[in-house]
């Protein structure tokens, strides 16, 4: 029984190890501080390896770099920053394990062709991000709990898809 304990002991302090890697934290905390500005597109584009994959689970949708930079868009003179709010998100939480950091947070409120969308309830996210040893990012998906509005234009363009293909 001894032995039991000894060996119980020994793997509780092996599952305590701290497994985060202080590049990916570094480089986790590189992206997320662009994210916030918003300002820095081509060094935000820079974070991400040529063979990267995004993916954007409630819209479904998945993209290669290249479609990722056309989705994501940041010089849209339709999306504007709120005036308020000089930083597009508030990252609340970063977790780091091994090559993979996931940050939580809100969007904060932002205008988009002149509609205002300020409800930071519906407006959360988790994002996790996979590095490569050059500390670029191989794999980003985004969990986005959108404003109702956008969600629903997301159901409709499921609903359309759906009946096209029966």
């Amino acid at each position: 029984m001894k032995k039991f304990y000894m060996l119980l002991f020994a793997l509780t302090l092996l599952s305590c190890e701290d497994n985060s890697n202080p590049d990916v934290l570094t480089n986790a905390n590189r992206f997320f501080s662009l994210y916030k500005g918003r300002t820095d597109w081509q060094g935000f584009q820079d974070l991400y390896a040529q063979e990267a994959v995004f993916e954007d689970v409630v819209f479904r949708y998945s993209f290669n770099k290249d479609g990722f930079i056309a989705f994501y868009n940041w010089p849209d003179p339709l999306l504007q920053k709120h005036p308020n709010f000089p930083e597009a998100l508030v990252l609340e939480e970063l977790i780091v394990q091994g090559n993979t950091a996931v940050g939580s947070g809100y969007f904060n409120p932002f205008y988009y062709d002149d509609v205002l969308y300020d409800d930071i309830e519906h407006m959360r996210f988790t994002m996790w991000l996979k590095f490569n040893s050059e500390g670029l990012i191989i794999s980003h998906t985004d969990w986005i709990e959108y404003p109702p509005e956008f969600v629903i234009g997301a159901m409709q363009k499921f609903v359309e898809v759906d009946s096209t293909s029966n």
